[in-house]
């Protein structure tokens, strides 16, 4: 497996292999749910690159950054043994030598929902790094996890609208045996809280089964209230899956509805939905 720290040399494999490459970019501190994607990756390219570089133009919060999750020997064996061909792992002054830009890309109408709503400047830093890493790779494709829903949305609009030639690919959320959504911040998760957690997939699996029998939006916000009740909950809420606007019960069933939900435990910050076509 090749390792990569410079946006050079990243720019020079992009010459030779960024046509037959999938892409998965990632902040490391790698699970299941990271290797899914890589699996996906691996049957669709011939070759499959992975990122690992936490972002720091996305962290809203300087403490939750400083606490994010690190081990990046862990990382290597695991992407190692999952057999990707390449690794892009940069320190922050290779990605930033200037400081972060002021630049931003933003979609107002997307963003000022669901984690956007709580998370100001967050998805413009998302924008900002992912538009780079495929400028430097070109993939072919790139796997993003729907877990971070509303992110795919906004990186596939991203992509369409500057006309990257590289296919998003949106790839189903992974759970832990219990339901729990596998996140990296899982680890922060004391056992107590761990339990806790949970609340938020429950919520939802209660949820998806009453919009599926015909109750109305506000029995499901109901229900997702009084199952989260016992969490300082962020948001709960059903909306149409491709603009993200809040469902009332005089509109028609959207093809696709989200069910989305935020909470903190432990002080942890935790996101999961369930997609209902």
């Amino acid at each position: 497996m090749e390792k990569i720290t410079t946006r050079a040399d990243m720019r020079h494999y992009a010459a030779r292999h960024g046509a037959e490459t999938g892409f998965v970019p990632t902040m490391g501190y790698l699970h299941e749910g990271h290797l899914s994607l890589v699996e996906r990756s691996r049957a669709e390219n011939r070759r499959t690159v992975v990122s690992i570089f936490v972002n720091p133009a996305q962290f809203n919060d300087p403490g939750d950054l400083e606490k994010y999750p690190v081990d990046l020997e862990r990382d290597f064996a695991m992407l190692r043994a999952a057999g990707v061909d390449a690794v892009f792992c940069p320190p922050r002054a290779e990605i930033y030598p200037r400081g972060v830009p002021p630049l931003q890309m933003a979609y107002p109408d997307l963003m000022r929902r669901l984690c956007g709503a709580a998370r100001p400047g967050h998805f413009e830093g998302v924008l900002l790094i992912v538009h780079n890493l495929l400028q430097w790779l070109q993939p072919a494709n790139a796997y993003f996890g729907l877990k971070d829903y509303q992110q795919y949305l906004l990186i596939k609009k991203m992509a369409l609208d500057l006309e990257f030639t590289t296919n998003i690919v949106g790839c189903p959320l992974v759970r832990e045996s219990d339901g729990l959504a596998m996140s990296s911040r899982n680890v922060r998760l004391s056992a107590n809280g761990r339990t806790q957690a949970l609340a938020l997939s429950r919520s939802l699996f209660h949820a998806a089964d009453l919009w599926k029998n015909g109750h109305t939006v506000a029995e499901l916000r109901s229900a997702l209230a009084s199952g989260m009740a016992s969490l300082r909950t962020d948001y709960a809420e059903v909306c149409d899956a491709h603009t993200l606007e809040p469902l009332h019960d005089k509109a028609t069933r959207k093809a696709q509805t989200l069910i989305a939900v935020a909470a903190f435990v432990d002080d942890v910050r935790l996101i999961d939905n369930v997609l209902i076509d």
